[in-house]
């Protein structure tokens, strides 16, 4: 039983997680900027999933958590390549609309 209550919760959590991130990334994809977005603020977050990722394989390397954590990490860099994308690119193009 507490092992079906675990799973259920780590279920929920990941759906949860992935969703919080679709906001995000319509957001940038439909306005084309990301001025508004920290690079700090993602790198932090990145780093905090490594170091998550690193301790699940000293502690307990299970391949569904690490499944979980990686794509995880995978919206996290793709969030951060937006970003970046966009706070560089961003602001040439809406200069050539603005002409």
């Amino acid at each position: 039983m507490k092992t079906t209550i675990a799973f259920l919760l780590l279920s929920i959590y990941t759906v949860l997680e992935f969703v919080a991130y679709m906001p995000q990334i319509i957001k940038i994809l439909k306005r084309k900027s990301a001025d508004d977005l920290s690079l700090l603020y993602w790198l932090t977050w990145i780093a905090a999933d490594l170091c998550y990722f690193g301790y699940i394989l000293l502690e307990s390397p299970e391949i569904g958590l690490m499944f979980i954590v990686s794509l995880d990490l995978v919206f996290l860099i793709f969030v951060l390549l937006l970003t970046i994308y966009y706070q560089k690119h961003g602001k040439k193009r809406n200069k050539q609309k603005h002409r």
